[in-house]
């Protein structure tokens, strides 16, 4: 996939948008993007670069919000990362793009608080069902 190329689609997707890149060793290329475009950005790696394999979503608790990542895989690694605040992380499920991403997205919704509007099911994962010490990694 060239990179030029994936950021001018998502660039026609998300007008007045900007989209920063890291390329990291061992082909891995991270590309920021508001989370107001994430929907936009999944559509256009499947539908303009058919890439479709999610391999997990990660997140970590950042100094003022939450990191979310969205990692790909096809030869080379691709991650969206997407910045949430920490008070109110709130962020569109991407599941009927990517129906795979249930599970993620309710292990970090059970592990750091991060509510995943129209998840379709978004009862605990790991935790017990009377848990209410909050988000653990948090």
């Amino acid at each position: 996939m060239q990179l030029e190329a994936l950021i001018e689609a998502l660039s026609d997707a998300c007008p007045g948008q900007t989209f920063a890149t890291q390329t990291l060793p061992l082909d891995e290329t991270i590309l920021t993007v508001p989370s107001d475009c994430l929907r936009q950005a999944i559509a256009v790696l499947t539908d303009d670069f058919d890439l479709h394999h999610l391999s997990t979503i990660t997140g970590q608790e950042m100094e003022g919000g939450i990191e979310l990542l969205y990692h790909f895989w096809q030869g080379h690694g691709l991650t969206l990362r997407i910045s949430l605040p920490g008070d109110a992380p709130v962020i569109e499920s991407v599941v009927d793009q990517i129906p795979g991403a249930g599970f993620y997205e309710r292990e970090v919704a059970e592990m750091l608080g991060v509510t995943f509007q129209g998840h379709p099911d978004p009862r605990p994962l790991l935790l017990p069902e009377d848990w209410d010490e909050g988000p653990p990694l948090r």
